[in-house]
């Protein structure tokens, strides 16, 4: 666990890097534009109430999946910003970040997350399925799915088909890059592994 939280604390530096290098995004003729409801939260209150599981963290929680929804809508050639990602692993993120910058409100660091993320997004609409290992299970874009497979073939890891088929062959590739980074190797495509597999390099 110690592993996985300093690898979230390093996606959380490149997004604040990201945040000091953003322009404005067009909104009025200035590039202004209201924010509401749980994006004016300081970071000091969220990490507060995160580990409270308050109800202002639940609102929180449900104010991101409704902003991610809205730039699902709006942004242009975007079906879902999150190709894997859940709600839980982002609200993570921005607690990881809360913690190092108590004065930043939510809604940048969201905003600048999601900047980092726009480059793996799902261009077009693309069916889950359901992966079960053991009694874990997850449900997952075909799309990511054939992503997976192909970061593990080009990492060495799996040498099968790139057909999103997620049998034997990509739970032992799995299992192998999960032992590569110190995890536990179970083979379950969990969020921190994707997370490691997708933006190691990052």
């Amino acid at each position: 666990m110690e592993r996985q939280i300093k690898w979230l604390s390093i996606a959380v530096t490149a997004v604040a890097a990201l945040l000091l290098s953003q322009g404005g995004v067009a909104a009025d003729d200035k590039g202004q534009f209201g924010v509401r409801g749980a994006g004016l939260i300081p970071c000091a209150l969220y990490v507060q109430e995160r580990q409270a599981k308050a109800d202002v963290y639940l609102m929180t929680a449900a104010w991101v999946d409704g902003y991610i929804t809205a730039t699902n809508q709006y942004s242009a050639d975007t079906y879902d910003m999150l190709s894997f990602e859940t709600t839980e692993l982002l609200a993570a993120i921005l607690g990881e970040h809360c913690k190092k910058h108590p004065a930043d409100r939510v809604f940048p660091v969201l905003k600048g997350l999601l900047a980092k993320l726009h480059q793996d997004r799902l261009q077009q609409h693309s069916n889950k399925v359901e992966v079960v290992v053991g009694e874990r299970k997850a449900s997952l874009y075909v799309d990511v799915l054939k992503r997976i497979q192909a970061r593990l073939a080009s990492a060495g890891f799996y040498n099968g088909k790139i057909d999103a088929d997620y049998g034997q062959a990509s739970i032992e590739a799995m299992k192998a890059f999960q032992g590569s980074i110190g995890f536990k190797a179970t083979g379950f495509p969990d969020q921190m592994t994707l997370w490691r597999l997708f933006r190691q390099a990052d």
